[in-house]
């Protein structure tokens, strides 16, 4: 039974909605293709993809090569109007494995906001 079908008391609009996959790191690249794989031919099929949307995650990854990489997946993802959310650049302390609690502060976000400051 496909995904959207999962539930059949979800409107299409509010199930296809919730379908999201997370923090694929570089190692699950191949993972991630096999899933768009499957989002291009059930779209052919039915005009919308499995999944509304994926994220990659890159930030061990330069972010030139991360930014390259995932200008590539987005050009699969939006002739579905998929959203493609990217992970860019570190966090303080630990997050799915990846500890950067000894990083230096200086080299976290440097943007205006009001919660880099």
């Amino acid at each position: 039974m496909p995904i959207r079908n999962a539930c059949e008391t979800y409107t299409d609009f509010v199930f296809s909605n919730l379908q999201h996959t997370d923090h694929c790191a570089k190692k699950l690249l191949p993972w991630l293709d096999g899933m768009l794989d499957e989002d291009e031919k059930f779209f052919k099929a039915n005009g919308v993809p499995l999944f509304s949307s994926h994220m990659i995650d890159l930030s061990e990854e330069s972010k030139e090569e991360n930014i390259e990489t995932t200008k590539k997946y987005l050009q699969r993802a939006a002739p579905m109007k998929q959203f493609l959310e990217m992970e860019i650049g570190i966090t303080g302390g630990e997050e799915d494995g990846v500890n950067n609690e000894d990083v230096d502060n200086n080299s976290l976000c440097k943007c205006a906001c009001t919660n880099c400051q």
